[in-house]
């Protein structure tokens, strides 16, 4: 009964006259299809190696999918034997970030205009089939705080959530790793990563070209 009249009552403080965005415009990042083929239709994104139950997307709901289908007839969807769950929150197509947070009042009539960058986070279907996924982790430029955490994150999900069946390469020295023969690239595992993000920098070193 409370939490009803509350959703009656609207949001606790004061309502601003003329603060408000009539139109979003929305900053589109290329999608991978522009550049790399899938390798089939509707390979379904879900977590392997969980228990647990979740609350998918609904399936009338718009989300960001392939510009160009494979001509692949193959049901490429996951069937591991792991379990599998759905993920609690899928990103629909027009979920965003406001990239001007600051709003100020605007006179009567005038049309209050923002953009927005398109929001992170695990889509419906996947571009890339994990059983066939190589990955590439590269750190460049100057260091700042957690690094290592990215490294650690990004090899844990690919191996575990992704159950990629390919290898996670780092690369080393930053944009140097990919043409200097003395930074060859390192395997990344789940046993190699479990401790550095007790470690300040970077593990796989960086530069700035």
């Amino acid at each position: 009964d409370n939490a009803e009249k509350k959703g009656k009552q609207g949001p606790s403080g004061t309502k601003l006259p003329n603060v408000q965005i009539d139109e979003v415009y929305l900053w589109e990042v290329e999608h991978l299809s522009v550049r790399f083929p899938s390798e089939g239709s509707h390979i379904i994104n879900h977590m392997h190696g969980i228990d647990r139950d979740s609350t998918p997307l609904p399936e009338n709901t718009p989300v960001f999918r392939k510009i160009h289908s494979s001509n692949s007839e193959e049901d490429m969807t996951n069937k591991s034997e792991h379990k599998v769950t759905s993920y609690n929150k899928l990103i629909g197509i027009h979920e965003c970030i406001l990239s001007d947070v600051v709003r100020t009042p605007s006179k009567e009539g005038v049309v209050q205009k923002s953009q927005a960058y398109v929001r992170a986070g695990p889509r419906r279907e996947l571009h890339f089939n994990p059983r066939t996924v190589n990955a590439a982790i590269v750190t460049c430029g100057g260091l700042c705080p957690g690094l290592n955490n990215v490294i650690r994150e990004i090899t844990n999900t690919l191996y575990h959530l992704y159950d990629i069946k390919g290898k996670v390469y780092g690369i080393r020295g930053g944009y140097k790793g990919f043409y200097d023969e003395r930074y060859p690239p390192v395997e990344l595992t789940p046993e190699l990563v479990e401790n550095i993000h007790h470690d300040g920098g970077t593990v796989l070193s960086s530069s700035r070209g």
